[in-house]
């Protein structure tokens, strides 16, 4: 009898026989027991996980007459129905490839939809596996969707695919969807040594573990990977440097030196390591995956989620951050955009380097503006130490000078609230806007001193208390607000006007006579400064005109 490659002959007979899918291998189980079968499945997920091993062993298991009794572990079942799909000859299992046999609807008619009434014989369902099926057209969907609504009793189809968004969702929502998922390692692990076993070869648990790591979760990749161990190595024992070399894998000790390399600025030593690698004829997308795996295995060990002592020296040498920097140039790098895959894969090196250690300048230059900015703080810190105890000295000198000021101020508020109560005196009338012109006041023995900022403002008041009625709410308010009779002055920003006048109207008069020559000057000057700010007609003038 001619010899099977591994994965056909390792394919599993039992739904219990499937690994790494325990969710699925529930589901299906639990609708067998319970007579729960849906009319039409979709198993989706990576190719290798078990897709169509587990669609060929369901259609098996509905099949096997004794498979409920001896509740579906039929690996040794030696009925008619089980015989016929362990040997590939049963008619009641139909497998059609979409991608390559049925992709228009003609072929899909004439394969499976003009047959899909015939009975399955002997067996209780027909089953089909169409493989691949988001490869078919858009007009052969439409054809199997009329049988999906309508299925006949006996038929349950089973479509397998890897890319389930290709499949319209008209289709989808008819169908059970169960997701396959890559299988770990160890699982892939312990069925690889069984295997070996089987096979009277040894391969310990490390070994296994090198094959399982660059299966990429793939049970159907390993047991590949596995078997073309077995026909290079012609030694029972397949031994760590055997598989590397059979299946051009980087040992993680390599990628890990040129690393530690980079780390110490020895660049030309990291140059001539991967040289080396390149010498043994080492498959180049092997060597960057090797330092994809490294990375991996760096950044597992600093969360403690690896133990690795051919890593340990780097793992605690190499931070978090230089390690994303590496996976970032790594999983940039696409071999395959260039001719020359030798020198893509030094610059790649070159741009680590460049890069973990331009981080590693930057980093010192951090730490010396710290220790920089740290020295200038204590220099700060002790001239305001110094500065403190100099306060110290001054505080008590300054405190007698607030003391005195604040009595300043005190006062200050008071006069100003006073000259405002004056004011407000005249709010009532007319000529409250010339009182307003007043500035600020001082009281000088028994005269008080009222100070503006023009001239012409002292003549507008000076006209109005030349009135006797007005001179009286004047001085009136003068009592009033200050408690005493006092006489009252004009006065320019402090300057005494020699304008003294008191409540007596006759001394008044007098005054204003002394003074009539001066205040004509004074108001022809205070004409010529408000023309420059536009045409200004005066008293006189408008008298004249009417």
């Amino acid at each position: 009898m001619e010899e099977q490659v591994l994965y056909r002959k390792w394919r599993p007979k039992s739904l219990a026989s499937i690994i790494g899918q325990e969710e699925i291998v529930q589901i299906l189980s639990n609708s067998i027991l319970n007579n729960r079968l849906s009319h039409s499945f979709v198993f989706s997920g990576p190719s290798g996980t078990g897709k169509t091993s587990t669609a060929r062993v369901f259609a098996k298991s509905i099949n096997c007459k004794t498979a409920i009794d001896n509740n579906l572990s039929i690996e040794n079942c030696s009925c008619k129905s089980c015989e016929e799909i362990n040997n590939y000859s049963s008619q009641s299992i139909i497998e059609l490839d979409a991608a390559s046999s049925i992709r228009q609807v003609e072929d899909l008619t004439e394969v499976m939809l003009d047959k899909i009434n015939f009975l399955p014989g002997a067996s209780k369902y027909k089953v089909y596996i169409l493989d691949e099926v988001h490869m078919l057209s858009r007009h052969s969907f439409n054809a199997l969707l009329k049988t999906l609504e309508e299925p006949p009793g006996h038929l349950i189809i089973i479509l397998v695919t890897t890319d389930p968004e290709k499949i319209p969702q008209t289709i989808m929502s008819r169908c059970q969807i169960l997701e396959f998922k890559s299988i770990e390692t160890n699982q892939i692990n312990d069925k690889l040594i069984k295997i070996a076993t089987s096979e009277q070869k040894i391969l310990s648990k490390e070994n296994a573990e090198i094959i399982a790591m660059h299966s990429g979760g793939s049970l159907r990749n390993a047991e590949n990977l596995l078997e073309k161990c077995f026909i290079t190595i012609k030694d029972k024992n397949l031994e760590k440097e055997s598989i590397e070399k059979v299946l051009g894998i980087i040992n993680e000790e390599v990628p890990a030196k040129i690393l530690t390399h980079l780390l110490d600025n020895n660049l030309d030593i990291s140059i001539k390591l991967l040289n080396k690698l390149f010498s043994k004829n080492t498959n180049y997308e092997s060597i960057l995956n090797s330092f994809r795996q490294l990375c991996r295995n760096l950044l597992h060990y600093k969360y403690k989620l690896y133990d690795a002592s051919n890593i340990e020296k780097l793992g605690n040498t190499i931070s978090i951050e230089q390690i994303k920097t590496i996976s970032n140039i790594v999983n940039d790098l696409k071999l395959n955009s260039f001719t020359d895959q030798k020198l893509s894969l030094e610059i790649m090196i070159i741009d680590i380097f460049d890069k973990v250690n331009q981080r590693s300048i930057s980093n010192q230059n951090l730490n010396s503006q710290k220790t920089n900015n740290l020295y200038t703080q204590k220099k700060q810190i002790d001239y305001k130490t110094e500065q403190i105890e100099h306060k110290k000295e001054e505080k008590s000198q300054l405190d007698s000078i607030n003391n005195n000021n604040s009595n300043l101020i005190n006062n200050s508020k008071q006069d100003d609230l006073l000259l405002k109560q004056f004011i407000e005196k005249f709010n009532d009338t007319d000529w409250a806007w010339k009182i307003k012109a007043i500035t600020d006041y001082n009281i000088n023995e028994n005269t008080l001193n009222f100070e503006f900022t023009h001239k012409s403002q002292i003549n507008y008041i000076n006209q109005e208390i030349s009135n006797p009625i007005k001179l009286k709410h004047f001085t009136t308010a003068i009592k009033d607000i200050w408690n005493k009779d006092l006489q009252f002055n004009f006065t320019l920003g402090g300057q005494n006007n020699n304008l003294k006048i008191n409540k007596d109207n006759n001394n008044f008069k007098n005054n204003m006579n002394n003074n009539q020559i001066s205040d004509n000057k004074n108001s022809e000057i205070f004409y010529n400064e408000v023309s420059k700010y536009g045409n200004f007609t005066k008293l006189k003038e408008i008298k004249n005109e009417s």
